[in-house]
């Protein structure tokens, strides 16, 4: 199949890069080994991403649940992620790439995240392919810290909108506790949205999971609500260019109802 004449393409390409201690592993009798290979499957994707004109991907480099893991391996991951950052400013720029960062940045080593923060500063107007990289993130975390922002917001337009009607504390305590019992939260899936971490981004088109493993891994579980699921025996490391066209082709054939019957 000559993929440039692609019918169908992605907008969003999702990865779990899965596979790099295993490989690791196998290959040097060292975990660690693995995460320091992984950054050319990176560059590859990249590369073909922006080759296939598609203008959005996240990769999971870390998440919520990694911390686990042995504090040497840990290490050598953000050790790895901040000169991989270092090392491809240029590219960013080069081929216009702007570069995000989603998941909880309070909790990255200052080392790495000073790296992050430069990349995203330099790269904010680029526009060509969007990419995110998923660190110290969870589905489930992002969820919490959805809510929590969501009902302090809440709890704060109740006050104002109960102000706003002309009341006060001199109407008394009993006059704001009914006000509060018969006002409602209007809540959409757009307004959920807003509040979190991929605010700016569009639902996952393309899932692809390297490693072996069919599971989701508490990736994006919003975004990926209607996903394509591609699932690869390759470990990451090994992830080449042709195997990310070996995804499209997949993608190409399949039929996307979105929960309706067409």
């Amino acid at each position: 199949m000559e993929l440039s004449h692609l019918q169908k393409k992605p907008k969003h390409i999702g990865i779990i890069m899965d596979g790099n201690g295993r490989w690791g592993k196998k290959e040097a009798g060292d975990r660690s080994y693995g995460h320091e290979n992984a950054k050319k499957a990176v560059a590859e994707t990249i590369s073909g991403c922006l080759e296939q004109e598609i203008p959005y991907l996240t990769i999971y480099a870390f998440s919520t649940e990694n911390w686990g893991r042995p504090a040497q391996e840990v290490n050598t991951i953000f050790n790895v992620i901040a000169k991989s950052i270092s090392e491809n400013l240029n590219q960013f720029t080069e081929n216009n790439i702007k570069f995000r960062v989603v998941g909880d940045s309070s909790g990255i080593p200052s080392f790495c995240w000073d790296q992050l923060k430069n990349a995203i500063d330099l790269t904010k107007n680029h526009t060509k392919l969007h990419l995110t990289v998923a660190i110290n993130y969870g589905g489930r975390a992002e969820t919490i810290a959805a809510a929590e922002t969501m009902v302090n917001d809440f709890l704060i337009k109740i006050v104002n909108d109960f102000l706003s009607k002309g009341l006060s504390n001199d109407t008394g305590f009993g006059s704001f506790i009914k006000f509060v019992q018969d006002y409602r939260a209007k809540i959409t899936p757009a307004i959920y949205k807003k509040y979190l971490y991929t605010s700016e981004l569009p639902s996952v088109d393309l899932l692809i999971r390297t490693g072996g493993k069919k599971r989701m891994s508490n990736f994006l579980p919003w975004q990926c609500a209607y996903s394509e699921l591609y699932f690869t025996d390759l470990f990451w490391p090994t992830f080449k260019k042709e195997h990310l066209m070996e995804a499209l082709a997949y993608f190409q054939k399949q039929h996307r109802t979105f929960g309706e019957v067409t």
